[in-house]
């Protein structure tokens, strides 16, 4: 087994890939604005305490999603002997993913019945689990 060390542009990489998750965190959650609620001096300081814990939450989210796709594609076993050929069909389905991905999100935040909001956050729970899925078979494949 042969060791792979990490060099300045890896670690690069892996800043890009945390700031990258910490951005799509704030991005989804908002930034943290709870813009819904009344205004009055209780409802403010609420807000800033959880803007406050949000960006918090987002910064471990960032960091541990970040370093776990950073070094599962970094560090993955390459069998080049078994490995299909399926590479451009998986990546294709990826990108059509993620631009679902997107609309679903988007589209949740424009309804405003709570009702479609719990159908397309499962829609969403949906297609993040099958772009996990992708992503096993772009990088694990055998």
């Amino acid at each position: 087994m042969e060791k792979r060390k990490l060099s300045g542009k890896d670690y690069a990489l892996w800043v890009i890939s945390v700031l990258a998750f910490f951005a799509f965190f704030l991005w989804v959650g908002d930034f943290g604005n709870l813009a819904y609620l009344t205004q009055s001096p209780i409802t403010s300081y609420v807000n800033t305490l959880w803007r406050v814990t949000y960006i918090a939450a987002g910064g471990v989210f960032g960091i541990f999603m970040g370093s776990i796709v950073f070094l599962s594609v970094k560090f993955r076993a390459i069998d080049v002997t078994t490995q299909r050929n399926y590479t451009n069909y998986y990546y294709a389905i990826l990108i059509l993913d993620l631009i679902a991905a997107i609309a679903v999100t988007y589209e949740m935040f424009t309804f405003a019945t709570q009702f479609t909001i719990g159908l397309l956050g499962a829609a969403d729970l949906f297609i993040f689990a099958s772009i996990i899925y992708l992503v096993y078979k772009l990088y694990y494949s055998s």
